[in-house]
């Protein structure tokens, strides 16, 4: 056969876990910086927010009393952008058996598993996890693509991409 390379192919579609030499099988450690691209996301959705709330107040005046509350949630929201807030993801490891590990801004190491993960092309990956002490508690990570390195986000999207683990669900935890 001309191109045929011999050796087992993999189906596709095939759910099982990839070669033991793979790259994705590995742990994966990310190391989150501080992403010019959060911050721009949080400042122009709130300064649009900002602005749509004070042209409403042209029509109706209670309206202007919403822009505080926009301005005391941008502050919030710039303040984890920034990874200032205690609860924030700094440091998350992703082991073959899927069972993750992050470190929070605090200092705390924390364990679970993913129970969400949303990949918007290159240049975002949304990450839910849950503790495995913690069974209502959840943390999100927003991972734009200045937050890790080039290396890392590429291997985190190929992760969810070729190996993605089994989603862990609250309902039927």
């Amino acid at each position: 056969m001309s191109g045929d390379r011999g050796g087992p192919r993999r189906a596709v579609g095939h759910a099982g876990p990839p070669a033991a030499d793979s790259a994705f099988v590995g742990t994966l450690h990310l190391e989150r910086r501080i992403s010019l691209g959060h911050r721009m996301f949080v400042l122009s959705t709130h300064v649009l927010a900002g602005v749509v709330l004070l042209a409403l107040a042209l029509a109706r005046p209670w309206a202007v009393a919403a822009v505080g509350l926009v301005v005391v949630s941008g502050v919030y929201a710039y303040h984890r952008a920034c990874l200032r807030h205690d609860r924030e993801i700094v440091r998350l490891r992703w082991p073959a058996d899927h069972h993750l590990a992050w470190q929070t801004a605090d200092g705390r190491w924390y364990h679970g598993r993913l129970t969400t993960a949303y990949a918007f092309g290159r240049w975002l990956v949304v990450l839910g996890l849950r503790a495995d002490h913690a069974r209502w508690r959840r943390w999100h990570c927003l991972l734009f693509a200045d937050a890790l390195s080039e290396r890392a986000h590429r291997h985190l999207r190929a992760r969810l991409t070729v190996y993605p683990p089994p989603l862990d669900d609250v309902e039927t935890g």
